[in-house]
């Protein structure tokens, strides 16, 4: 298979080097990887600017260092390389189920990838050591021998959690959780505040992903790239004001 790997932290992440060295023994892998940091920095593009792109490799694989956000990565890629078969965003050392989805540049990279029409898999993970990296990286070949449904315009995110994998659970297809952070800033500096927060358990829905993985299993849950309401759209009476244009000269 042709597989394009990126993420959201950069060239010198641990759990992408133990991706990609698994991925290059049986695959076709590019890379393409923002250069700097990016980790919560969402769905962001550039577009404003030009953009420097070297190439370099690891673990025999071609890779892409592009300076910007982890979807301008993954854009560029796409834009000027044979597409791939298969778009897997991460290893993501932290997880990004339920509301973290959104403001997670790992997620990005695999819903810009569904934007295009291909495939993809957001893979993050609660365990932050090696043998958490590599187990999701034997994890990761056995599904692309047998890969889930992935309509057009959908991509899959997937979280691990924290226990050893030795102890993980059946995987669990299931809903993403919608239980919002209790955020505080904290005082940092003269006009500096630090953002902390976390997900309190009490909100946690019963199957959601971030249940099930506290409960020590890994989650898949299927996202879209449409974020239209239908059912909302199909079902609302209400009519939208137009007085603008009864009141134009």
């Amino acid at each position: 298979m042709r597989i394009l790997v990126s993420n959201d932290d950069g060239l010198d992440s641990p759990a992408l080097h133990a991706l990609v060295e698994s991925l290059v023994r049986n695959h076709d892998v590019t890379v393409a990887v923002p250069s700097r940091q990016c980790s919560g920095t969402g769905h962001g593009f550039t577009f404003t600017r030009p953009i420097e792109v070297r190439e370099t490799e690891l673990h025999g694989a071609t890779v892409l260092v592009v300076d910007g956000f982890p979807a301008d990565a993954v854009k560029y890629a796409i834009c000027t390389r044979e597409k791939p078969d298969v778009v897997l965003a991460g290893i993501n050392p932290g997880e990004n189920a339920g509301v973290c989805a959104p403001y997670s540049g790992t997620v990005a990279c695999a819903r810009e990838a569904a934007l295009w029409g291909l495939p993809a898999f957001a893979l993050s993970t609660l365990g932050m050591q090696d043998g958490h990296y590599r187990a999701i990286a034997r994890w990761v070949t056995h599904l692309l021998l047998d890969p889930p449904p992935t309509p057009l315009g959908t991509f899959w995110n997937i979280n691990f959690p924290s226990h050893a994998p030795a102890s993980w659970g059946t995987p669990r297809l299931c809903a993403g959780a919608s239980a919002m952070f209790r955020d505080e800033y904290k005082p940092a500096a003269d006009g500096f505040w630090q953002l902390e927060g976390f997900k309190p358990p009490e909100a946690i829905a019963p199957d959601s992903d971030d249940d099930w993985l506290r409960r020590g299993h890994p989650t898949m849950v299927p996202h879209r790239v449409d974020a239209t309401d239908h059912d909302l759209l199909n079902r609302v009476a209400w009519k939208p004001p137009t007085a603008f244009v009864q009141d134009a000269p």
